[in-house]
């Protein structure tokens, strides 16, 4: 849900704003510094789990939105927090397309569009390489070397231990290793 919304479908209704909680002029200031510098982290990471620009601006939009509205709640090192909520927010729109596809396609019978309308290499590629890992493994690696989070907050996003997130990069590494031609 983006922060403005329109009373109805017309072109000239006005803007209504949601409620956000009054921010001071530091809190602000440390608001942009935060987007200017975790916004890409949080693009990348949303369009990475989902494949498109699209959502991936809908999600990042919304996960600095939640910040605004909770930023009581953000910690310090907010990078790990925005990407949970990102991850959360990605998989909560997940669940309702689930949920209105199963709903829609018992209302209707008839073929269904192609998945992958717009294939490029860089996709063609990153499928080979989820084929070789597990979902949770992919996210562990992208978390760790793309997102440089600590073992313990990449535990937290994804519910595991410390040596639990070792392990599970571990277990990613050596199964890429089994597949060399992926990696050249």
């Amino acid at each position: 849900m983006s922060p403005r919304t329109r009373a109805d479908d017309a072109p000239d209704a006005p803007l209504l704003l949601l409620p956000v909680r009054p921010v001071t002029s530091r809190a602000a200031t440390r608001l942009e510094a935060l987007y200017d510098l975790a916004y890409r982290d949080v693009h990348r990471y949303a369009l990475a789990m989902t494949r498109s620009a699209d959502e991936a601006d809908e999600i990042a939009a919304d996960t600095f939105e939640r910040a605004i509205r909770h930023w009581d709640r953000v910690p310090e090192r907010p990078l790990p927090w925005l990407l949970l909520t990102a991850r959360r927010i990605a998989t909560d729109r997940w669940r309702r397309a689930r949920r209105a596809a199963r709903l829609a396609a018992g209302m209707r019978a008839g073929p269904r569009a192609s998945r992958h309308e717009h294939e490029t290499e860089f996709w063609i590629w990153f499928e080979a390489l989820a084929r070789a890992l597990t979902p949770r493994q992919r996210e562990a690696l992208v978390l760790r070397y793309q997102h440089d989070l600590t073992d313990e907050e990449i535990g937290a996003l994804l519910g595991l231990s410390a040596s639990g997130v070792r392990s599970l990069v571990s277990r990613a590494l050596e199964a890429l290793r089994a597949h060399p031609e992926l990696l050249e």
